[in-house]
């Protein structure tokens, strides 16, 4: 039975395969120009741009940071005093410490002893470390990990943006298809019908046959007219819905030309095999898996800082205090063992009793984590049904055309057989009508199998979350 079915495909195909190819706009020169220059594509990349923009962001708090301050009051005569001090920090990555190294100046007649320092001032360099909370992970490092996660989620949302796109164009372009299709079979049956009018007005007026089918011919060909012109009509708005999606490479929009007519149906048989990739494919490339998977990963490492928050906080400073400064201005510099041990060390110990705001935000993140973990499960399980349903859909509709092709051949020659009978007058008008409408309705019925097949079948690629 395969077999049958293959080829009754591509005998069909090659039928058509006498259209006019330099007329033929196919659906793979359209779905490349989608994908070059749509403005939906163009937008869902500038996510990557707003990825970046937010990665720059977060690795700002890393940034080298120079600080100058200066104040000085000078009141009635008198030098009060004259702090001047210039720092160049720079944060590390690593245990979250930061280095320093700067110049310091104190100088006035009411400054004690503690904070004055000598006429040329004093340098600098020392290093701040947390050696118990942020330690392991801080805010800083924490936005930059959760920066770099999200440049992957933009990057599943562009996906999931291009998907729909070409969804929608592909829908689209094979309901051109099927309108084309219509509008021509329609044509041929009312050109049938115009010349079976005529040919019934000649042998009424010869005697052949009653006044009565003259009316009955007539009435047949302007229903058919009617008809034509509705095919039309849905013909040139299929046109234009399609022209929403051709674009220049400057952003201008394209027409489709009136001369361009679509491919034939490929029907090409999607087998098992091919369900086995496309949920493979879903299972680890569906852009909505992705994104709920990289959101767990943020979780952790939001999961990560809140554990870290709940340790006390201790961090320490130390500084060595030196001349070094000395060595730029050219000033007297003293032998390396006139220069005294000087140095500064400062320790910060904090530690709340209860932990109620830093537990209360690590109880909120394990809810969100656990909330996250049962929405990937169920959408797992809601995209391989929806595969497993497109794909059903698909073998439906491949097995439906079969029957169509079928039951099209067999009216045919129905219809063969009513006319030969109506030309030596064993017939009625009414009966080959009849005849030549079924055929006519089993034909444009295949060509909307044939269009729901393919548009089923971009359904399927965009359940599996992937555009080809």
């Amino acid at each position: 039975m395969k077999k049958t079915i293959i080829l009754l495909i591509v005998m069909n195909t090659a039928v058509w395969a006498q259209t006019d190819t330099a007329k033929v706009f196919s659906y793979r020169d359209f779905y490349d120009l989608v994908l070059k220059n749509h403005p939906v594509l163009r937008q869902a990349n500038s996510l990557s741009g707003q990825a970046k923009a937010e990665l720059l962001m977060a690795k700002g708090g890393f940034d080298p940071k120079l600080d100058i301050n200066f104040d000085r009051k000078y009141f009635e005569n008198k030098a009060y005093f004259n702090f001047w001090d210039n720092q160049l920090k720079v944060p590390l990555y690593w245990g979250g410490m930061d280095v320093k190294a700067g110049f310091e100046r104190n100088v006035g007649d009411v400054l004690g002893t503690d904070i004055r320092t000598p006429l040329d001032g004093v340098s600098y360099v020392g290093i701040n470390v947390p050696i118990l909370q942020r330690f392991v992970i801080d805010e800083r490092r924490a936005t930059l990990q959760n920066a770099r996660i999200f440049q992957n989620i933009a990057e599943a949302e562009r996906v999931k943006m291009i998907n729909k796109l070409i969804l929608t164009a592909a829908k689209e372009y094979w309901e051109w298809y099927f309108t084309y299709r219509n509008q021509l079979l329609i044509k041929e049956f009312y050109e049938l019908a115009a010349q079976r009018y005529q040919l019934v007005s000649k042998r009424v007026m010869q005697g052949d046959l009653p006044a009565i089918d003259t009316a009955d011919a007539q009435v047949t060909l302007l229903d058919r007219r009617v008809m034509f012109e509705q095919a039309t009509v849905e013909l040139q708005n299929a046109r234009l819905k399609l022209s929403n999606h051709l674009w220049d490479t400057n952003g201008s929009p394209l027409e489709l030309p009136e001369t361009a007519v679509p491919q034939l149906s490929a029907g090409q048989v999607i087998d098992a095999t091919n369900l086995a990739n496309l949920l493979e494919t879903a299972r680890l490339r569906h852009p909505e898996i992705q994104k709920l998977d990289l959101k767990a990963q943020q979780l952790n490492v939001d999961e990560r800082l809140g554990r870290e928050m709940l340790k006390p906080r201790f961090d320490i400073g130390l500084s060595s205090l030196n001349y070094a400064h000395r060595f730029i201005t050219g000033s007297k510099i003293p032998d390396a063992g006139a220069f005294p041990s000087f140095y500064k060390i400062n320790v910060d110990f904090s530690l709340p009793l209860l932990f109620r705001k830093e537990r209360g935000k690590l109880e909120i993140i394990r809810v969100k984590q656990f909330q996250n973990t049962l929405e990937i499960q169920q959408l797992r399980r809601e995209i391989n049904n929806e595969v497993q349903a497109a794909y059903n859909d698909v073998k439906n509709l491949e097995g439906q055309i079969i029957q169509q092709q079928i039951a099209v051949q067999r009216q045919a020659q129905v219809l063969r057989a009513e006319e030969q009978r109506f030309s030596i007058g064993e017939s009625q008008l009414f009966l080959v009508n009849q005849r030549e409408s079924k055929l006519n309705e089993l034909k444009v019925k295949l060509e909307s199998m044939k269009a729901k097949y393919e548009k089923a079948k971009a359904t399927l690629l965009f359940a599996a979350g992937t555009f080809e």
